[in-house]
């Protein structure tokens, strides 16, 4: 059977496809049908007599099996398929024989999307390429969940594998993902650890595998291995070493697939950055209600910017599927915005950012129309962050003139500076169902909380200095990441005397480097925060060791926590207070994993989408050219980070957008 590539779909497609939450679902008209063909392999042999299941799955009906067959002695196979709108289709391979051998713990998935137009293979790569992206949407073999969720999760797919062909994604393949993680290798010790249960030889291997997962079969296997990719990481990992071994004339291990791993994993989990669309050093990311990731950008990528020298970019938009729509370079923009920090937000109607320079950006959520800036009854300062509440006002922080700006009903024509006492270079937000507004200060040791209504009855919690982001989970508590350890300053080895407060947010940042370099030796800083509804702090030395100036922090649908690990490159999550949905022997503040990979850059931000994956920002990429006060012509384009990376089937599904504290899926 020859495999067809598929099609790349052009800008203008996507967007409208994204619009009408179908770029990873099938479009066609009610009571068509179509043949459908592909073939069965496993590590390239043919698998007959396989039973093969067509499923078809939407947020109204959920799963359905619509057709069913057996492969032929070639593998392949015919199938009948309705073509439905806004669908997403998959299929399931049980059992067969491969070669010779019955394989009756095998099952095999393949998830499709609406470039695949002709033939679908059915192997080890399109199980673990469309199992991670689907992890927490899979229940046995239906794939259900929202119309969101089932559209990022089918939509994923096609970055690590190409199922029209059984090999491997164009995404992963590219040069901002092969050389630089460990994915490719870590998908590549999977399949092959998976094909144990292919080969009577391998029998015993099988069995290992799937006691080691609790599973009874290989699909099973897999999710389970997603959701907790670095649960018997290590036993795994043997697992493929001994069953490949090393081959001494070769120096290659015997059957396993090219490149593999040649050390320990400490997780198996996948991750994959994507770029486009004027991505560089994003801050902020939230999602639409149509699962579209939206972030303003620092700068603009290409350009030789950093905290003494830059040019800011402006706002990006990517489609569920992780494809850009805004344009390159420069993203959306239309309204004179320079930069855009910490602040970004999604309302019912609109897209906020927050600005160096000065201004609130505000665009139509259907096609990133400029519609600002906004209009304000005053003078702004360089702004931070932007939060949606559940009544529809706006809140913005106005970092370096120490006042809030409310958008009462969320009206961008009508914003009220606000002088809250306790602010100073108020940072983030988070609004509770009280609608009580929460603001994080980076420049003193409170964090500040008043009621919408009543800004006059403002509290303030100490905390430790450096405050950044705050989030609220499903019982009301706040969970605050703080830079430093203490709520009084500690001045490095060497330094006498405080900096002067800083008067921009660049500057305040470069103090941050000049910091962290006198004293080169230091590998942590900051801690984790949880304070209750009444304002009690219940715990504050969350993670006190393992972060490195943690910066922005999410709730999962699980009230698990996440927190984008700045200085350390890598993502924390964190046991919340529903210890219910916690691994064994982890309790509420426990860290349950730090996720680390070399697409995972500084990264500000982390948050999760309607289908468990968890996706961060890249904020800064080479430290060094962050502070370019000289010319330098390999690094001068360094300091933005690169992308974005979605870390695939780790988190449980949320409800976006954040409008509010956490939503759990409907």
């Amino acid at each position: 059977m020859k495999a067809h590539k598929s099609t790349l779909l052009g800008g203008a497609v996507l967007s409208g496809l994204c619009l009408c939450l179908a770029a990873c679902t099938t479009t066609q008209r009610p009571g068509q049908s179509a043949n459908f063909s592909g073939k069965v392999t496993l590590m390239g042999t043919s698998v007959s007599g396989a039973k093969v299941s067509l499923w078809q799955s939407s947020a109204k009906d959920g799963a359905r099996k619509i057709s069913e067959t057996k492969t032929s002695q070639n593998g392949d196979f015919k199938l009948s398929r309705p073509q439905r709108e806004n669908q997403v289709t998959y299929l399931i391979a049980e059992g067969g024989t491969v070669g010779e051998q019955k394989a009756e713990k095998l099952k095999l998935l393949s998830v499709s999307n609406p470039s695949v137009k002709g033939a679908i293979v059915i192997n080890e790569f399109t199980s673990v390429g469309s199992v991670w992206p689907n992890a927490q949407l899979i229940n046995g073999d239906a794939i259900k969940g929202s119309n969101t969720a089932l559209a990022i999760g089918s939509g994923h797919v096609h970055h690590l594998v190409d199922v029209s062909t059984g090999q491997h994604g164009k995404t992963l393949l590219n040069g901002s993902n092969l050389p630089n993680s460990e994915t490719m290798v870590r998908l590549n010790a999977l399949s092959n650890l998976l094909a144990l249960c292919g080969n009577s030889k391998t029998e015993k291997g099988c069995d290992q595998f799937l006691s080691l997962t609790d599973s009874n079969n290989t699909l099973d296997a897999l999710i389970s291995i997603a959701r907790t990719p670095w649960q018997q990481a290590s036993e795994l990992y043997e697992l493929f070493t001994e069953h490949y071994p090393l081959d001494k004339t070769a120096q290659v291990r015997t059957g396993a697939t090219l490149p593999y791993l040649l050390f320990e994993p400490k997780s198996f989990s996948l991750s994959i950055r994507l770029e486009g669309g004027g991505v560089m050093a994003l801050g902020k990311l939230m999602f639409d209600d149509k699962a579209n990731m939206w972030s303003g950008a620092n700068w603009i990528p290409g350009s030789q910017s950093g905290v003494i020298k830059s040019i800011g970019g402006g706002l990006t938009r990517f489609n569920p599927g992780g494809e850009p729509l805004s344009p390159a370079p420069q993203g959306y923009n239309g309204q004179g915005l320079s930069g855009v920090g910490w602040g970004t937000g999604i309302s019912k109607d609109y897209a906020w950012v927050s600005t160096f320079n000065n201004k609130i950006g505000v665009f139509d959520l259907e096609n990133g129309k400029p519609l600002g800036p906004a209009t304000v009854d005053g003078e702004l300062g360089q702004l931070q962050g932007v939060a949606a509440a559940g009544n529809g006002d706006i809140w913005i922080a106005d970092n370096t003139k120490d006042h809030m700006v409310h958008f009462p009903n969320g009206d961008y024509k009508n914003g009220k500076r606000l002088k809250i006492k306790g602010l100073e270079a108020p940072f983030g937000i988070a609004v509770d169902k009280q609608n009580r507004v929460w603001v994080t200060s980076s420049y003193n040791n409170k964090l500040t909380v008043f009621p919408a209504d009543n800004p006059d009855a403002a509290q303030s919690i100490e905390i430790a200095l450096g405050a950044r982001g705050v989030a609220i989970d499903s019982k009301g508590n706040a969970w605050v990441s703080q830079q430093t350890d203490s709520s009084e300053l500690v001045l490095p080895p060497g330094v006498t005397q405080a900096p002067p407060r800083p008067t921009t947010i660049m500057q305040e940042f470069m103090q941050g480097l000049e910091v962290a370099d006198a004293n080169p030796q230091q590998t942590s800083s900051g801690m984790i925060s949880i304070i209750s509804p009444d304002l009690k702090i219940i715990q504050s030395d969350i993670a006190k060791g393992d972060v490195y100036v943690p910066w922005g922090i999410t709730i999962d649908g699980n009230d698990n926590v996440w927190v984008a690990n700045f200085f350390d490159q890598s993502l924390l999550h964190i046991c919340g207070t529903d210890t219910s949905k916690c691994p064994d022997g982890k309790t509420t503040g426990d860290v349950i994993h730090i996720y680390e990979s070399g697409v995972i850059q500084l990264s500000t931000d982390v948050i999760i989408d309607d289908a468990g994956n968890a996706w961060s920002a890249n904020n800064w990429y080479d430290k060094n050219a962050v502070i370019n006060k000289s010319y330098s012509p390999r690094t001068s384009t360094f300091a933005g980070g690169q992308g974005f990376v979605v870390t695939y089937g780790v988190a449980g599904p949320v409800r976006n957008p954040l409008i509010g504290p956490v939503r759990r899926p409907q």
